[in-house]
């Protein structure tokens, strides 16, 4: 006979706690049916916990984003609470929220009021999450002080529980908060702890939240390659947790990211997706922020009854949202259009009156006295326009004198360069073309300057204060070739020592077009001088030919290049001419340099008495770092060592060859430094870029020489040496040049580097730095050196002749 079997229903505080870890992971969707299934199921026998999975099913809608449902769900008929107790204080607090978010400010008054004072009252461990929902309701209507106190006595209960998730939460509005108030860096810190935090303990939501926040405070400082990845992987999680609401602004502000970096159908995607999204749930102030971006968008491609039709919308939403700053953007637009559409409506009148609005949004209050600017400018009222562009400038200018971190300052300019832009324009167009050169030039290695102490901290600059061009070129006995790259027309200046001339060259993508084709071909190993390569040829016409005149064979020039150019040797360009063709640096000594301000304070004159001429770094250990062993890097050393006595060289190599080693040696001490090594150049940051040395047998780990450590040791030096891969740096910040290896030992003070755009030749690298080493013993400038040693290849047989094995070392001047 078969024995019957009976069924243990499962134990209520078991399934419980694994929803809630459901929940606090981020599976929202799952755990919010479980909680509903298990509230119905045990409605009739065990009110107790059918009290509590309606609360946990509460709370998990409200992280959905569903506030409606939280107040139907809570206030359903025939459910009753208790008067007392951490119940009685969860449903306030979970009714609170959600009605404060609806705007029922004074029904969320009182139920958090008494959820405050059932807690006071029992000493309950609440305490830290009712202390977090007043801060996050205060944060809601923009009470950021309030807000804030509230958020630091929430994290001190959280450290005192240590209840991680808790203090994750409060970090992440304090974070928040830092953003409201502008303190960028501040938000940085406290969002990457955030982050941090909830990484370990899988609180998928909240990491949501933190990566999407730190995308957005990226893209406040500019830097949006960051921002767009952050929002990325945000929207990622959000999507994979079921947070719609969530997904739909990481996705948007994926779209805004876009945008900036110039990849409008990418744009106009992610927005139309998340637009989608936000019209499904019904999200009024998310529908008007996206209908904005677009109609913003639509504005700029000239798409003019698009951007109307957007702007309408964007406002109808705002209105309906009950937000009277989401209008100020949909308006802006408005008045832009005014000036396209047959409107009836003055321009003029319009931007003033947004304007008036705009005082709580510096950066749109930028843009608006950016456009009154074009506008008087348009009608020849040209001391109205430059008194506005002034003004947009000085806005600008105090937004970026609150962030004080040195790498969230190296992309903050690209939210100025088109006030620095349009306002250069504009002199130019009243013939002041120098006036426009100091202008542009004071947007020039901004960071850099700093970093070095040449520049005095003011958000009142003006161009007249800027450094005079001519003067710089006749102290330093050279010509200047000033590059300033835009999108229908780009500008080139050429400043000898007594004449300064302004060019009109191509527009961007012309130029961009003509770069990344021919540098195509040098990593291809291609041999431009007998190939006759057209593109080297178009480039010299287009970027050198115009200023020909001003450059005689023997000329010291200096580049400061611009966006693509950074990444451009003009060493490698070809001259005209049938049979007589030959690489520009037959004819001119070249060196980069990263603004005329910079060369201003060029040291001229003779090296250090007291230091000590070489530190040799190199040769290190590949073992466990992943990096193949370089095979000629002991030729190298042991060639450079000959062009110094032994008592005038330190030389580290092998197992000795550690990160530590380099700040041991007391670098400020040297004339020359010289590294033989692997290089790395990180994109997304590239203050991560490094040195490979060997790793310290107490930390296999750390093997890697950071920019970002470079930074913190002075340097005196004539000449830093990267004898590695991208020692220049792979990402170009607007106003800043390429920022890597190389821009990190000029930011510590070495006057010159010497860094590679691509990978070098193992072979043929020590052949250069062996004869540019020999020129320098010789008493020759490292400019003329290093020239000197790259002719010695062109002029050879051997297939180091191509500039793939020379052409990518540069030499970059500092100060």
């Amino acid at each position: 006979m078969a024995g019957c079997r009976s069924s243990v229903a499962p134990d209520p505080a078991t399934v419980f706690q694994n929803i809630r870890s459901d929940f606090l992971h981020g599976n929202l969707d799952a755990a919010q049916q479980m909680a509903a299934k298990a509230r119905k199921d045990l409605s009739a026998g065990d009110a107790d916990w059918a009290m509590k999975f309606r609360l946990l099913e509460a709370e998990i809608l409200t992280y959905q984003g569903r506030r409606r449902d939280v107040i139907a769900l809570l206030n359903s008929p025939g459910v009753t609470y208790p008067a007392t107790g951490d119940l009685a204080i969860k449903r306030n607090l979970l009714c609170g929220l959600a009605d404060a978010k609806l705007g029922q400010a004074q029904q969320a008054d009182l139920e958090l009021q008494e959820a405050r004072r059932l807690s006071h009252a029992s000493n309950s461990e609440l305490e830290g999450e009712v202390l977090q929902t007043d801060a996050g309701v205060e944060l809601y209507r923009n009470h950021l002080p309030e807000a804030a106190d509230l958020s630091r006595k929430s994290l001190q209960v959280a450290r005192k529980q240590r209840d991680a998730y808790l203090e994750s939460g409060d970090l992440l509005n304090l974070g928040l908060i830092d953003i409201e108030m502008r303190h960028y860096d501040e938000a940085l810190a406290l969002l990457n702890e955030a982050a941090e935090l909830a990484r370990p303990i899988q609180a998928r939501t909240l990491l949501e939240l933190a990566l999407g926040n730190l995308g957005l405070t990226y893209f406040y400082l500019g830097d949006f390659d960051k921002a767009l990845s952050d929002f990325q992987q945000a929207e990622q999680e959000a999507k994979e947790i079921g947070t719609t609401r969530a997904q739909l602004v990481w996705l948007m502000d994926a779209g805004s990211s876009y945008s900036m970096l110039g990849d409008s159908q990418q744009a106009k995607s992610c927005l139309e997706q998340s637009l989608k999204a936000a019209m499904d749930i019904d999200a009024p102030a998310q529908i008007a922020d996206i209908q904005s971006t677009l109609a913003f968008l639509f504005y700029q491609k000239g798409q003019f009854d698009s951007a109307k039709t957007h702007s309408e919308e964007a406002i109808r939403a705002a209105r309906r949202a009950g937000n009277k700053i989401e209008e100020l953007e949909p308006l802006y637009v408005q008045a832009l259009l005014s000036s396209h559409l047959a409107s009836g409506q003055d321009t003029e009148e319009l931007l003033l009156g947004v304007y008036g609005k705009s005082t709580e949004s510096p950066a749109l209050r930028g843009q608006i006295e950016n456009a009154l600017a074009k506008l008087y400018a348009g009608r020849k009222q040209s001391t109205r326009g430059d008194l506005w562009f002034r003004k947009s400038i000085r806005t600008f200018e105090d937004q970026r004198a609150e962030v004080s971190e040195e790498e969230h300052k190296l992309p903050f300019f690209a939210n100025g360069e088109a006030l620095y832009r349009d306002y250069a324009d504009f002199l130019i167009a009243s013939q002041k073309q120098e006036q426009a050169l100091q202008l542009l030039d004071i947007g020039r290695a901004r960071t850099l300057a700093d970093g070095l102490g040449s520049t005095k901290q003011s958000s009142n600059t003006r161009p007249e204060k800027a450094v005079e061009a001519q003067s710089v070129a006749r102290k330093a006995d050279s010509t200047i070739l000033f590059y300033s790259l835009g999108e229908e027309k780009s500008y080139l200046w050429a400043v000898s020592p007594h004449h300064t001339q302004l060019f009109l060259l191509p527009g961007k993508a012309a130029i961009t077009d003509q770069v990344q084709r021919y540098q195509k071909a040098i990593l291809k190993s291609s041999d431009p001088l007998r190939e006759a390569n057209e593109t080297a040829k178009t480039l010299y016409e287009t970027l050198v030919s115009p200023a020909a005149g001003m450059l005689p064979k023997g000329s010291r020039v200096f580049i400061i290049a611009d966006g693509i150019l950074n990444e451009l040797n003009f060493e490698t360009l070809l001259t005209p001419g049938t049979g007589s063709s030959h690489y520009w640096i037959e004819d001119v000594t070249i060196s980069n340099a990263n603004s005329i301000r910079m060369l201003s304070r060029l040291n001229t004159g003779p090296s250090r008495g007291d230091a000590k001429k070489l530190l040799l770094i190199g040769n290190p250990v590949a073992t466990g770092t992943g990096y193949e062993s370089l095979v000629n890097a002991f030729a190298e050393i042991r060639g450079l060592e000959t062009h110094f006595p032994p008592d005038s060289r330190t030389v580290i190599t092998q197992s000795e060859a550690t990160p530590s080693a380099y700040a041991a040696s007391k670098p400020g001490q040297f004339q020359y430094i010289h590294f033989v090594a692997h290089g790395t150049a990180s994109q997304l940051s590239p203050l991560d870029s490094a040195v490979v040395l060997s790793p310290p047998p107490s930390d296999p780990d750390n093997f890697k020489l950071y920019a970002r450590e470079i930074m913190r040791f002075p340097l005196h030096a004539r000449l830093v040496t990267i004898s590695a891969c991208y020692g220049s740096g792979s990402r170009a910040y607007v106003g800043e040049g390429l920022v890597g290896l190389s821009w990190a030992f000029l930011r510590a003070g070495s006057h010159n580097v010497i860094g590679a755009l691509w990978e070098v030749n193992d072979a043929s690298t020590p052949l250069l730095m062996d004869r540019l080493y020999g020129e320098l013993a010789a008493g020759s400038a490292p400019d003329a050196a290093l020239r000197a040693a790259k002719l010695s290849l062109i002029h050879s047989p051997a297939v180091y002749r191509k500039p793939l094995y020379w052409g990518g070392f540069q030499l970059y001047t500092g100060s």
